[in-house]
């Protein structure tokens, strides 16, 4: 199962792409979010590069929280709750959906299609958010920061240009920490989703033939990776790790290899992104109004 990788004082990992695989790792009660730091230098850096999603106060971001977090979990239900009427949601951000229908056609947009989607995002959450170029360079620099090589880390710590970015997503989404990963994390897979949608809209036949429907099946994309700790040993049917071993979940591959495009979001799972059902209706959305 998966590809493990152990070297003593230095790394224990386990990477996972199967859909099956993953979903099994994601369920399993030994493997949680947060990163302990041991197992392995590699293992303490990627605990450190984590911890930088926090409020002033203390408060963790919800893609960082335990399973078993009650804030966490209420939240989560809240926003869930929000966006149960979709209509009334793409409604409300109505200018920003014909901005982007207009990006997918090729037509020139005021504003880049990555402060476009941040703002849309953000309207989820506050009716008055307001993106901007600096707002969405700061979504950038976190995006970068998480996947970002020991070297390069060590230069955006000591930059400083992380901790602004931390405290800059936080501003604009007043401290909400679940605004603050949809506006500052969240919002890259909407993004490179539009980005696909201009490149299939070029084709002017494509533009008017394919519904919304098969417009999004083609583009939908989810992150490209989240991790995982297994604080025990865990043996299960489909998983096998080591104790205090980094889990690697690639869940864009394994979405690739999935009839469920569901499994993008987690849908059904514990951690199931509560805009599991609104992003494909918004890039449907897109699309619709794209092709009018």
């Amino acid at each position: 199962m998966g590809i493990s990788l152990r070297i003593p004082g230095l790394v224990r990992l386990m990477v996972v792409k199967r859909p099956d695989e993953m979903l099994a790792v994601n369920a399993a009660a030994g493997v949680d979010r947060p990163l302990s730091g041991r197992g392995g230098l590699f293992n303490r850096s990627m605990a450190a590069k984590l911890q930088v999603f926090r409020t002033a106060d203390g408060e963790i971001w919800p893609a960082f929280c335990s399973r078993n977090d009650a804030g966490r979990m209420r939240r989560s239900k809240e926003v869930a709750e929000t966006l149960t009427d979709i209509p009334a949601k793409l409604q409300s951000i109505r200018g920003e959906i014909a901005e982007l229908a207009a990006y997918v056609r090729g037509n020139p947009t005021a504003r880049s299609a990555g402060v476009i989607v941040q703002q849309a995002v953000g309207k989820l959450f506050f009716a008055d958010y307001r993106a901007s170029e600096e707002s969405f360079d700061a979504a950038q620099t976190l995006s970068i920061w998480l996947r970002a090589l020991p070297l390069r880390t060590r230069l955006l710590r000591r930059s400083g240009k992380v901790q602004a970015a931390v405290d800059e997503v936080l501003r604009q989404a007043r401290q909400d920490t679940a605004c603050a990963h949809g506006t500052g994390l969240a919002l890259h897979n909407i993004v490179k989703s539009v980005e696909l949608m201009r490149k299939l809209a070029r084709s002017e036949s494509r533009l008017k033939r394919l519904s919304p429907a098969e417009a999004v099946a083609l583009t939908l994309r989810g992150p490209p990776s989240v991790v995982r700790e297994a604080r025990d040993r865990v043996r299960e049917e489909k998983l096998r790790a080591r104790e205090r071993s980094i889990v690697l979940m690639a869940v864009e591959t394994a979405r690739k290899r999935s009839s469920d495009p569901g499994i993008a979001f987690f849908t059904g799972q514990w951690n199931e992104c509560p805009a599991h059902a609104f992003v494909p209706a918004l890039l449907a959305e897109v699309w619709k109004t794209a092709s009018a």
